[in-house]
């Protein structure tokens, strides 16, 4: 729980957490496993999973889940799909759906304004972008589970009440101008500095000539910050081979193989995660750490 905001500790902490159950759907293996891990390590033990929306439906008719965590493009239905036959069968009664009103959280690399705006209009209860921190997908949980708004049931939508401001659907996930978390962001991202500063030097009033030397000085810091952001990664990847190096070499044969698939997903995430987002890719060494001490406990209790 150490990647958590305190906030969203204290959100947590109103949730008995063992007794939510929680269905995943998501059809790539590789973001499933880290999902439910995630969700492991903070404390949800009833999970399920799914790995389309015909699956889904059925777990859904037949367990009842608590919340619903889904992925946007699934094979066949799609996730927005999903979300309008269940939120329609607060107008119409289905039986595949007994609980129209199940807390849902979308979970996609889609974050266009446009996109926000539909899965709003589909009837979602929070919106998480890919990839995500493990601070953001707890906090868009906790969010639908404890700050439950009206449900709203009328011909033109169906969904939990839409009347707040719109960065609380989906905090500190899309760059907006004047928002000023994302302005602070900004600034403590050297990247992102130089690049503002690289932007300034170019700009210029009619017949003004660029100025290419203040231009040659701002790239070359720029270079250096890329640099500095590939060694980072480069260290990161380093931890996270050693962290499944370690676990091999603890554990032996009794090694489980979910725990072993979890670095490997790690590790392409690593590979995949952009380099202006640092943060994400501490987050996920962070979570190997927690993940390897926790059976490093366990296999102490249990000796």
């Amino acid at each position: 729980m150490s990647t958590v905001h305190s906030q969203t500790s204290r959100l947590l902490r109103k949730i008995d957490c063992a007794s939510k159950s929680l269905l995943i759907v998501e059809d790539n293996d590789a973001s499933r496993r880290l999902v439910m891990e995630l969700l492991r390590a903070a404390g949800f033990t009833n999970l399920s999973f799914a790995r389309d929306a015909e699956e889904a439906i059925e777990h859904i008719q037949t367990q009842g889940p608590d919340l619903l965590l889904l992925d946007w493009g699934l094979p066949g239905m799609s996730g927005i799909e999903l979300v309008n036959h269940i939120r329609q069968a607060a107008l119409k009664p289905d039986p595949r759906f007994p609980n129209p009103q199940l807390p849902i959280v979308m979970l996609t690399a889609r974050q266009r304004v446009f996109d926000v705006t539909v899965a709003s209009h589909a009837g979602i209860n929070e919106f998480v972008v890919k990839p995500f921190s493990t601070s953001t997908l707890l906090k868009a949980i906790s969010s639908a589970l404890v700050k439950k708004r009206q449900f709203v049931t009328a011909p033109d939508f169906v969904g939990p009440d839409r009347r707040r401001r719109k960065s609380a659907l989906h905090p500190g996930l899309l760059r907006r101008e004047g928002d000023a978390d994302e302005a602070a962001k900004a600034i403590q991202n050297p990247m992102v500095a130089e690049i503002e500063a690289l932007r300034g030097a170019m700009r210029r009033t009619p017949g003004q000539k660029l100025n290419r030397d203040q231009i040659n000085q701002v790239v070359v810091r720029l270079m250096h910050t890329q640099t500095m952001a590939h060694d980072l990664r480069m260290r990161l990847i380093e931890q996270a081979t050693k962290s499944l190096n370690a676990y091999v070499h603890l554990f032996g044969e009794q090694a489980e193989e979910e725990v072993l698939d979890v670095h490997l997903d790690a590790l392409i995430r690593l590979n995949e995660t952009p380099q202006a987002d640092p943060d994400e890719a501490v987050n996920i060494v962070k979570h190997l750490n927690t993940l390897v001490n926790k059976r490093k406990a366990n296999r102490k209790v249990s000796q």
